[in-house]
């Protein structure tokens, strides 16, 4: 383009011609409007799809495009995709890429679960979406030093990959736009010093308040956890996909429970019949795959909370964070017989049926054992009053688990060999130290034969806000209560500390206090199982006949979460499961399990023989 100019200078007339150099021009061209969708259609380049012959087609997955179009909206700030394997959800987050390297500049930050993952991403999907789309590759600098499984740097913005188990990698770099993928796979802290990676990662987005984009995808794994609970807790509006019946024409919210096959039970008798079908909720219809893809694609969103379609809410309500469901039945490279084979498989295994929630409902995964086993924990009862020990029993032993205000507590005797078989002889809830002191070390317990049974040791835990106290109190009634931490991963199932000074101190304790760490994920596992036992077979865990159900209730509060630690449900309380936890603890330290019957049948007298008052004839050790 040239442009004509003419200077007066004293009355003499000087004419200029010049023209804007390529770069001018492009800077200063006002580029036309494009949706996210669209643009993806236009310039994006799959690098590992054998369909549309590598070239994005919004009509395959067309759930995805009201999806990338919403997170181009200025007032959106967050995306949240709860969604199955093979629905899309991660390369709509890489069509955003694209097109904010085109449209929307600034520092990007992709956060996988590892490394491993980060580079495979980084190698086989990023780096050749940008160097394979005419449209991208022209912000490439031509240097091939930008281009690292780590880091690429285009003209104009840096590209980033991080994982979620490095502090580090998430840390002192301002990111505009930020990509969470597989968020239900993090650890829920990238080191022993630092917060969650998601809190590490949305910290360096403070720089870009007002144009930052932040998006979360995953497949869900539990109830109150990562993608769930973001989705749940943190979306103003969720949004569920209405496909369009092909015959009656109506909006139909999908539904597994549509899905028939008839009556078969056998998971690979449905696969290769493959006779599988959606019946429509309205008109009864069947919908093969075919019919169900051509249902998908003239779909809408619609707001789960008040039925408003995805384009009258933006329009109206304009949230900042948005949330979007995807279950695999909406996917093309899903068909119904997948899904019906996936439940059918789940009916076999509790990690089928796990699967099947996951995968293919988009849900999480609710261990309904936990509600049920308090029916079955209730037949652990006995007939023994509390207070009673049982006949020719090894040992007592007593956990406690330390509140702000009180103490929880419970005395188990235990029986000799490798079963483990326990009765416990008293529980419940005391508030003071002196009230500890008496149950554990002033109370007589004994058999109907009048043998006096001491505790042999106690586990009291000492980490919260009492841990002083607990060490005075331990230090009074020395090699009979030991302090306790529990710790989710150790090399062994318990250590000792030796502990000189007060936490945070430098005051000495008199004497100092043995602290026992124990291994309580390795423990907790054992009571789990321990606690699966019927009352008439070996190592059973019995429970006495005024044990109350509130007991029982808080033995069913932890469950185990996907990277094998316990968990206990917020407002759900575990003190009896600690307990528990600290009395097996107290019998595998003590090795109870290797004593034999004449190890303390020397010392049991009869009823009518005399004993040591203090002892009971046994030795304090």
């Amino acid at each position: 383009m040239k442009i004509n100019a003419i200077n007066r200078v004293d009355g003499a007339v000087f004419k200029h011609t010049f023209s804007f150099s390529d770069m001018e021009k492009k800077i200063l061209r006002k580029r036309k409007k494009i949706k996210v969708a669209d643009w993806a259609e236009k310039y994006r380049v799959l690098t590992m799809s054998f369909i549309s012959g590598g070239v994005w087609k919004n009509n395959i997955t067309k759930y995805l495009n009201d999806i990338m179009n919403v997170a181009g909206e200025s007032f959106v700030r967050t995306i949240i995709i709860c969604k199955s394997p093979q629905v899309g959800g991660s390369e709509c987050a890489n069509n955003w890429l694209g097109y904010a390297i085109d449209r929307d500049s600034g520092p990007v930050m992709y956060v996988y679960p590892d490394e491993n993952t980060a580079k495979d991403n980084s190698k086989d999907r990023i780096l050749p979406m940008i160097k394979k789309s005419s449209q991208l590759k022209k912000y490439t600098t031509g240097y091939e030093d930008d281009f690292s499984l780590y880091r690429i740097n285009l003209q104009h913005m840096p590209i980033y990959f991080s994982w979620a188990t490095s502090a580090s990698r998430l840390a002192n770099k301002p990111i505009k736009h930020l990509i969470f993928d597989e968020i239900d796979k993090y650890p829920l802290v990238s080191n022993s010093k630092e917060a969650d990676p998601i809190s590490l990662g949305e910290k360096r987005t403070l720089t870009f308040p007002y144009t930052k984009k932040i998006w979360k995808i995953s497949t869900p794994t539990i109830e109150g956890f990562g993608i769930w609970k973001a989705l749940n807790e943190e979306s103003q509006v969720i949004f569920d996909y209405y496909v369009k019946c092909p015959f009656c024409e109506k909006y139909i919210h999908m539904k597994f429970d549509q899905i028939k096959w008839g009556d078969e039970k056998d998971s690979r008798k449905v696969g290769q019949e493959k006779k599988v079908y959606y019946e429509c909720q309205e008109c009864l219809s069947k919908w093969s795959d075919e019919k169900r893809n051509v249902a998908v694609q003239n779909g809408k969103w619609i707001s789960r909370d008040n039925g408003v379609s995805i384009k009258k809410y933006i329009k109206e309500y304009k949230p900042s964070i948005v949330g979007f469901h995807i279950p695999a039945w909406l996917s093309f490279f899903v068909s119904l017989t997948d899904c019906a084979v996936a439940f059918l498989d789940g009916l076999k295994t509790k990690e089928k049926l796990k699967d099947f929630m996951n995968n293919i409902k988009a849900e999480p995964w609710i261990d309904y054992r936990i509600e049920r086993k308090e029916d079955i924990l209730l037949k652990l009862k006995t007939d023994i009053k509390a207070g009673i020990v049982p006949s020719n029993i090894a040992c007592l032993t007593a956990g406690v688990d330390t509140q702000d205000r009180g103490f929880w507590y419970e005395i188990r005797a235990w029986g000799f060999g490798l079963s483990r078989e326990s009765w416990q002889i008293r529980c419940g809830y005391v508030l003071s130290f002196d009230g500890l002191a008496q149950i554990l070390f002033q109370d007589v317990y004994e058999d109907i034969n009048g043998n006096k049974y001491p505790i042999r040791m106690a586990l009291i835990d000492a980490m919260g806000h009492r841990t002083t106290e607990v060490y005075d109190f331990c230090r009074i009634y020395r090699n009979m209560i030991f302090p306790l931490k529990g710790e989710q991963r150790m090399s062994s199932l318990y250590s000792y500390s030796d502990i000189e000074f007060y936490p945070g101190t430098k005051k000495p304790i008199l004497g100092g206090v043995k602290l026992i760490r124990v291994n309580v994920t390795h423990f907790k596992n054992d009571l789990s199982y321990q606690l699966e036992i019927v009352p008439a077979d070996p190592g059973a865990w019995h429970l006495n006949y005024d044990c109350s159900n509130e007991w029982i209730r808080q033995l069913t509060a932890e469950y185990r979460n996907e990277k094998g630690y316990w968990e206990c449900p917020k407002g759900r309380q575990n003190h009896g499961w600690d307990c528990s936890v600290y009395n097996l603890a107290a019998h595998e330290i003590l090795g109870v399990r290797h004593w034999q019957d004449q190890f303390t049948n020397d010392n049991i007298k009869t009823k009518d023989e005399k004993v040591n008052p203090f002892t009971g004839g046994i030795s304090l050790w």
